[in-house]
């Protein structure tokens, strides 16, 4: 082959080659594409029609959100969580100073005490605000009676002075010296009390009007007086109890019941001694703790009926080891009672050296004979002077250790 022929077929390669490099580049940058045919989308509603996307950005409704979708933005919705409350306290803080005596208030709405750090006497309201009754002062008070239905009392002196103070009207009465342990009759219209004079066959069980008028001799108490428990009944027909029955066997003891016209009622047969007697609210029944050493000498709570031919009727203890004036009647059937948690053996001869031991709060309901315990940990205050609240959502009573005056909200 001539040169001149190699120079013609190289020239006629270099053009090929050229076109099918431009061609090539053509294609991959300049071709225009082709949009594929349109698919027809069914509408919605028509059988066989599935539910179109959302587009970008665009919200579902929420009723229209499927079960467990996410939000567009393809993170899950973030559920607000609620700061956490504190627990309601249930004991609060009445009366930050030494108080005595709680009792209900005359008119059922709170309750009323005495303050010996200023000899004053207070009230405390349905709001929990406390008031004083009068601005008198009557300092180093050794004993309290109460009135039931007036805001009076009857006070009692170490110097063996006694007062009765009538706190609406200020009048003040002096009452013999030699009378003592006071109680009111329902009504108020009435007193009982001990008159001790000098000789033992001078001391008798009376009955006066509050003014000390009209006074009675009851019952002659002789050497016994510090066995009779001056106790007026809300249904008027008691007025105390005498320890001073015949001799029991074991270990029981008999109490008689004295009215004020000197009624011939049945005695009282309790399981035990150191009885302390507590009346249900209309008198029918008895609640009362005594001592025994089957229970190695603790306080056990026992009721029996109170009132005519069904006196210690029925009689049944409750499994609780406490003291009746530690308890408070909700009604006939119902009780709160403030139980040490732990009590020595030989507790019921000196109840006064474990009376500030701490205490559980108890229910009792005496239709079923179940008592439950109801107090939280944050009680477990020394119970003294029980009183509920006229709602009965509340129970008020004095710490047996400190005299504060605690109300403890109840379940």
């Amino acid at each position: 082959m001539t040169d001149k022929t190699k120079k013609i077929l190289f020239a006629i390669f270099f053009v090929i080659f050229s076109l099918a490099i431009g061609f090539g580049l053509y294609y991959l940058f300049y071709k225009p594409l082709v949009a594929p045919a349109p698919v027809a989308v069914p509408e919605a509603g028509l059988p066989g029609a599935l539910p179109s996307a959302p587009l970008a950005g665009e919200r579902i409704p929420a009723e229209e959100m499927p079960p467990g979708a996410l939000l567009p933005s393809a993170l899950a919705p973030t559920v607000p969580t609620a700061p956490a409350v504190p627990a309601k306290p249930t004991v609060y803080l009445l009366n930050d100073t030494v108080s005595r005596e709680l009792v209900p208030a005359s008119d059922g709405q709170g309750a009323r005490f005495y303050s010996p750090e200023d000899g004053r006497f207070y009230r405390v309201n349905p709001d929990g605000s406390i008031t004083a009754l009068s601005d008198k002062q009557f300092l180093n008070v050794d004993n309290i009676s109460w009135a039931k239905k007036s805001d009076e009392a009857i006070l009692e002196f170490p110097d063996g002075s006694n007062v009765l103070y009538d706190f609406t009207t200020s009048r003040q009465t002096t009452l013999p010296k030699h009378w003592q342990d006071f109680a009111f009759s329902p009504d108020d219209s009435s007193i009982v009390a001990k008159s001790i004079g000098l000789d033992p066959d001078n001391r008798f069980l009376i009955v006066s009007d509050p003014n000390g008028n009209e006074a009675k001799a009851i019952e002659p108490l002789g050497q016994n007086a510090a066995l009779a428990i001056s106790n007026w009944s809300p249904n008027n027909q008691v007025i105390a109890f005498a320890k001073t029955g015949k001799p029991q066997s074991e270990g029981a003891e008999e109490i008689y019941l004295i009215g004020e016209n000197r009624e011939n009622f049945k005695s009282l047969i309790v399981p035990g001694r150191g009885f302390e007697p507590n009346w249900s609210p209309t008198g029918q029944q008895i609640l009362y703790s005594v001592y025994h050493e089957r229970d190695d000498l603790k306080p056990s709570l026992w009721v029996s009926g109170g009132v005519g031919d069904h006196i210690g009727e029925d009689r049944r203890g409750l499994n609780l080891k406490t003291w009746a004036d530690k308890c408070v009647w909700q009604n006939e059937s119902e009780l709160y009672c403030g139980v040490p948690q732990s009590l020595d053996a030989g507790a019921g001869l000196a109840p006064d050296q474990f009376s500030d031991g701490p205490d559980d709060l108890y229910h009792v309901d005496l239709r079923t004979g179940v008592s439950i315990k109801i107090s939280t940990p944050e009680q477990s205050h020394p119970i003294k002077n029980p009183v509920l609240s006229a709602d009965q959502s509340q129970l008020m009573f004095v710490d047996a250790r400190t005299g504060r005056v605690y109300s403890y909200v109840l379940p």
